[in-house]
């Protein structure tokens, strides 16, 4: 029930348009002394003359205007895209090594850009698998916590992940980061729905600069006391994106933090950046050593020897030049060692740097037994040529037709994706998709380790193996049209509803 009375208090005086004396106008006070009052509409508009002052948003308080509001927010999400750097983040943060990364989190440095005593931007730089994902991951999580213990929830954290694999227009980047940002605080929707209803109603998608903009105003409407942005990946974007990101992400009000191979041609982009490298500690490889040591028997029993386990350290921190990615091959190029004269051994010929790595760890696979070797070689070609990146299911599929006569039995039980992958000595493997390729089948996909490693084989993998890529790739191709009939089209019928 509404409570409450209209009440006058002196106004200005004006003087009216015939001329006549100056009059006072009293100031009308709507609702003085209300209580319990629930208003039912967009907004209230509080104007003065001619001039509307101020705009104020309310918070619908009944479960009906609660209902709408939720159907609203989901209408709106759906309308942003599925594009999900979430399903990244959780991925990479637990391949995290614990106790890793403490170094940037305790450091001064990251302290005062928490508390804006440090310039905006921060852009750290490394080699490739120096672990900038993982730390990138560490960073979120870290400022993550503090949104959560911000009883106010005036904390913003948004991120984005580039990956080679995606080839993402920035409009993509932007529209996944506001998503987010509505996910996350849905009391930003005020600012988002008019944009939406107007493109909705005009069947159009908003531009680059529409959402900047509309970031910008969320950035600086005081509904958040910080505003931190991470994106991780900036190398592995296309050339002109990396401008554009840059330019674009920037100019935002925000706390900006970066992560990339060192890109020393876009430096004059941000010069008010504080740019570092990054680069494993020697105490972050001996954490990630026991890890994987501990998960390897042999090895585990090996490693009782305090002076043997204190040679795989120092070897692998000094020949993995700070990069996660190579510390975890090296230890895996010990796996097969059975006695402390084989760990010796493998420790001598363990090499440096990333090329280096892969072509050892080639060697190895084209060392197994013949029909193992083929098997790796097929899953390798197909990663690495494949038109987009293939589903655990797809790539089981593709190299089960048989290499020689390229047929495809689909009676026979496929091996298990997991014992594929063995065979490729850590240079593939699965991870969650992000949408981007619209198969709802399955949320996982089959990608080489690292950026770096696609790159090698892009460059290397003729030079190993002489087969034609794209030939094998093809008459795969045309083995499963002929298995389910597509070469005739008289036994089509059967078919035509059946999944391939």
């Amino acid at each position: 029930m509404l409570q409450g009375r209209v009440a006058r208090k002196p106004g200005k005086h004006v003087r009216p348009a015939n001329g006549g004396g100056e009059r006072s106008v009293p100031a009308l006070q709507v609702l003085h002394g209300a209580q319990g009052v629930q208003l039912i509409g967009n907004s209230i508009a509080v104007a003065g003359g001619d001039v509307v002052n101020n705009i104020y948003h309310y918070t619908p308080g009944s479960a009906a205007t609660m209902g709408v509001h939720d159907a609203l927010l989901a209408k709106i999400l759906e309308y942003l895209g599925e594009l999900n750097f979430r399903s990244i983040f959780d991925e990479n943060l637990a391949r995290r090594t614990p106790g890793t990364g403490r170094g940037v989190i305790d450091s001064d440095w990251f302290k005062k850009w928490l508390m804006n005593l440090l310039g905006g931007i921060i852009w750290g730089t490394g080699m490739p698998g120096a672990g900038k994902t993982v730390l990138a991951c560490i960073v979120i999580e870290h400022v993550q916590k503090l949104v959560e213990e911000s009883k106010s929830n005036d904390i913003c954290l948004l991120f984005a992940f580039c990956r080679y694999t995606e080839r993402l227009m920035v409009i993509d980047i932007l529209l996944a980061i506001l998503r987010q940002l509505l996910e996350r605080h849905p009391q930003v929707l005020p600012y988002v729905r008019p944009m939406y209803e107007r493109h909705k109603r005009e069947n159009t998608r908003p531009s680059e600069a529409e959402v900047v903009d509309l970031l910008r105003k969320i950035a600086t409407s005081g509904l958040f006391k910080q505003t931190f942005y991470i994106l991780d990946g900036l190398d592995e974007a296309a050339s002109d994106i990396q401008v554009d990101l840059l330019e674009i992400l920037t100019s935002l009000p925000v706390h900006f933090f970066i992560t990339s191979r060192p890109l020393d041609s876009l430096k004059d982009l941000v010069p008010n950046a504080r740019f570092l490298t990054m680069i494993a500690s020697n105490s972050d490889i001996a954490l990630l050593v026991d890890q994987k040591i501990n998960r390897m028997s042999v090895l585990r029993n090996l490693m009782k020897n305090a002076k043997l386990k204190a040679e795989v350290v120092a070897t692998i921190s000094s020949k993995s030049s700070g990069m996660f990615l190579l510390a975890t091959l090296h230890l895996d190029m010990l796996k097969g060692c059975t006695n402390e004269s084989q760990v010796r051994n493998a420790l001598e010929g363990l090499p440096r740097g990333v090329d280096g790595m892969y072509d050892k760890t080639m060697d190895r696979i084209k060392a197994f037994p013949e029909h193992e070797a083929d098997l790796a070689k097929r899953v390798l070609i197909w990663v690495t040529f494949a038109q987009r990146p293939l589903t655990p299911e797809e790539l089981v599929r593709a190299v089960s037709v048989c290499p020689d006569t390229f047929t495809f039995d689909d009676k026979l039980e496929p091996a298990s994706i997991d014992s594929i992958l063995s065979l490729c000595c850590g240079l593939v493997q699965v991870e969650a998709d992000t949408n981007l390729w619209d198969i709802p089948e399955d949320p996982f996909l089959v990608r080489f380790a690292h950026y770096s490693v696609a790159e090698y084989m892009v460059k290397n993998l003729k030079l190993h193996y002489q087969d034609d890529p794209h030939a094998l790739i093809t008459s795969t191709c045309i083995a499963f049209l002929r298995h389910y009939g597509f070469h005739d089209v008289s036994s089509r019928g059967s078919h035509d509803n059946q999944e391939i």
